[in-house]
């Protein structure tokens, strides 16, 4: 890339930046976000550095200025803007950029900012006036999609063009991309298919998904089935519920049966998705006391989960439990990295199963003829 003479000491061509009024920071981009969101700032890219000067105390001072990108969804456009360096904020440098020589026509691309605008979340502040003290404060938690852009589809590339100059008197005054990226969407404001050219920087593929993998999951939701969902590093299993499409990405929304609540999973062409039967392979207590009477018994019960809980240990199988503590309180919970010890209580010998328990991320233990019922998962750790 040219030179201006004087490097930038915090951008570059392709980072995600936004004002500094924006409440996000480069290191924190889950911030939950109170009040009128209409008020933010977007978040843009930067696609233009030109050198530039401002008065400050009767001196001049030598600083760049940015031409940065955003979509804004009042116009259904990109829009753009030239701002000072010490007006700006880093929420993400650039990653390499795509090549544009290998993007087949009609591909699908997202501007950049998408997966940081999917993760915004908003909060409303509202009041119970039924409750006794006259209106007790209620807080939902939302998804904010203020600046999502359109699923972009590729047309061909360009020479990226400057609307202004970049030499002056032969030295270099402004850097510029050096490829556009000619893209097309839908104007839902001006009922039209636009054409618009944005620089490569700005631009991320999206992975295409097999439509038969999508079929395939919808077949298993349909019959309420189980799904293996992870990489080679990371699996899970789960009870699919539903496919959903945000931002060109498809989502696969499910029970997780290692944190026991609804999760949604990014659905990317290196994600195993596999079918299982169950997701259990045994499951304590039986309650066969049509061959053994005594199988409805405490202590039956005790001995028969402790029986599984040494297998799964064994065979370092997650352990998913039903828990009733000293409170009586029933929680679900799935363990691993599992061991049983025996120590002694009021001169009793009892039982406690240690482990890592997926649900508070944290160590815990559990008395052991306090666990309801036990199911070995059909899912190994390490």
């Amino acid at each position: 890339m040219l030179s201006l003479g004087m490097e930038s000491k915090f951008f570059s061509i392709g980072d995600i930046v936004t004002l500094k009024s924006h409440p996000y920071v480069s290191e924190n981009t889950s911030i939950i976000v109170s009040g009128d969101h209409l008020t933010l700032p977007p978040l843009m890219v930067v696609t233009e550095i030109s050198k530039s000067t401002f008065k400050a105390d009767e001196k001049k001072v030598d600083t760049f200025r940015y031409e940065c990108i955003w979509f804004s969804p009042k116009t259904f456009k990109f829009e753009t803007a030239d701002v000072y360096e010490d007006q700006l904020k880093l929420i993400k440098k650039s990653a390499l950029a795509i090549d544009p020589k290998s993007i087949e026509r009609g591909a699908r691309l997202n501007f950049k900012t998408v997966s940081l605008e999917l993760g915004k979340k908003k909060s409303t502040l509202s009041y119970d006036d039924n409750s006794v003290n006259g209106g007790a404060p209620n807080t939902t938690i939302n998804t904010l999609l203020a600046f999502l852009p359109p699923v972009l589809q590729f047309v061909g590339n360009v020479p990226y063009k400057s609307k202004h100059p970049l030499n002056d008197k032969g030295k270099v005054i402004r850097l510029i991309p050096v490829t556009a990226v000619v893209v097309n969407y839908f104007d839902t404001i001006n009922n039209c298919i636009s054409e618009y050219p944005l620089p490569v920087e700005v631009l991320e593929l999206i992975e295409k998904i097999p439509d038969k993998r999508l079929v395939e999951i919808q077949k298993i939701i349909q019959k309420s089935g189980y799904l293996m969902v992870g990489n080679s590093l990371k699996k899970t299993l789960i009870q699919p519920k539903n496919i959903s499409h945000k931002g060109g990405y498809y989502y696969l929304r499910g029970f997780n049966y290692l944190t026991n609540r609804m999760e949604e999973y990014n659905l990317k062409a290196s994600t195993s998705v596999r079918s299982v039967t169950t997701p259990f392979t045994e499951e304590a207590p039986k309650f066969d006391i049509l061959t053994q009477p005594e199988a409805a018994t405490s202590k039956f019960i005790t001995n028969e989960i402790q029986v599984l809980l040494n297998k799964a240990i064994t065979q370092k199988s997650y352990i998913r439990i039903k828990y009733l503590n000293k409170n009586n309180q029933l929680t679900q919970r799935t363990i691993k990295n599992m061991q049983l010890v025996t120590i002694k209580e009021d001169a009793k010998d009892v039982a406690y199963m240690i482990g890592f328990c997926l649900l508070r991320s944290d160590k815990r233990n559990f008395r052991v003829d306090r666990i309801q019922n036990a199911q070995c998962l059909a899912l190994t750790y390490r």
